[in-house]
């Protein structure tokens, strides 16, 4: 079964992960490419010889099977949703959307259209992550305390929309859901309360009033504690700037310990001084945004149950509103 497939928003992630991921899928066929700048509609559209969209009601009008929704999150809901309303399964990048409220519309939608809601949690298709999961569980390792930091710094400048909480809902919920769904899915339990702070390092930051660097503290059911970390005001300069994971388990019958800080850091003198990058996007590899949609594209043809559902991704956000909630606040936020 050939899937044809259309893609919303040709920006960053598309050229950084989807972009070269869609092409080494076999049995997909990307034959549409929307984007409200029409030079990136275009240039997106060249690269598989597909049509190129500006227009969404043009682009829905095609003969499509799946449509990938790759936009900045406040757009979520309103193009999922209508591509649902017009018979598409949908790939959305994570955050599933801007609220829960939102969130909840768009699983509603699938359900009553009796389509597909996959959710970009890319970090479950992570090779490191889902290796470590497979030790925890084969050693019996009985996670009840897990320590996920994920730290960068944030190279876009104030006006950019990553900075304006009410279009990304910030470091809190751009980058905490990854941590938030990460610690559900690795303790196999449900969150009960939270309890973050919250700090304005950067001035992009204290200008949007907004936050650029959160711990959240998770209470979760049977006595399990995670700490989420995250942070766009990391010191390096951009050019410099790694993504750094630190993961930190403790269990019942024993310890497991990941960072890259493990690992000497060689750097490179050219013009400029320069840190190493493993990998082009920082936060992940490239081949995990590949097996990620190849295993939603397969859920589609074999009716299969996705390793992660719209519903995780609708938790992993509300525990982040929670926690941003938390922050501003200074109390326990219940869940």
């Amino acid at each position: 079964m050939r899937l044809k497939v259309g893609v919303i928003g040709c920006g960053n992630i598309f050229n950084l992960a989807h972009k070269n991921a869609l092409k080494k899928i076999e049995g997909v066929e990307v034959v549409a490419c929307m984007d409200v700048d029409p030079s990136r509609a275009e240039e997106g559209a060249r690269e598989f010889g597909a049509k190129a969209f500006t227009d969404l009601d043009e682009f829905l009008g095609m003969d499509l099977d799946v449509v990938e929704v790759l936009t900045p999150t406040y757009t979520h809901a309103g193009l999922t949703i209508s591509a649902l309303k017009a018979g598409k399964h949908v790939i959305v990048e994570k955050p599933i959307a801007r609220t829960p409220e939102e969130g909840e519309k768009m699983i509603r939608t699938a359900e009553k259209e009796g389509l597909h809601l996959f959710v970009g949690h890319v970090r479950r298709f992570d090779p490191r992550w889902v290796q470590m999961k497979e030790i925890i569980r084969k050693r019996n390792v009985l996670p009840v305390h897990i320590r996920k930091t994920e730290v960068q710094n944030l190279p876009f400048p104030s006006d950019y929309w990553y900075w304006d909480e009410s279009k990304s809902g910030g470091v809190t919920i751009d980058l905490g859901v990854h941590v938030t769904d990460f610690l559900r899915w690795f303790f196999e339990s449900e969150p009960m309360s939270v309890y973050a702070v919250g700090k304005a390092i950067k001035n992009e930051a204290k200008a949007n009033g907004t936050f650029d660097h959160v711990v959240m503290m998770i209470r979760f059911e049977g006595d399990k504690t995670g700490i989420a970390e995250v942070s766009w005001a990391y010191p390096y300069p951009s050019r410099y700037g790694v993504f750094y994971h630190h993961v930190d388990v403790i269990g019942k019958n024993g310890r497991i310990r990941y960072t890259p800080m493990d690992t000497p850091m060689v750097g490179v003198a050219k013009a400029e001084f320069e840190m190493p990058r493993f990998s082009p996007l920082l936060s992940t590899f490239p081949e995990a945004f590949e097996r990620e949609l190849r295993h939603f594209f397969n859920c589609i043809r074999e009716k299969e149950e996705p390793v992660v559902t719209a519903e995780d991704a609708l938790v992993a956000l509300r525990m982040a509103e929670s926690a941003g909630e938390s922050a501003r606040k200074g109390e326990v936020v219940e869940l």
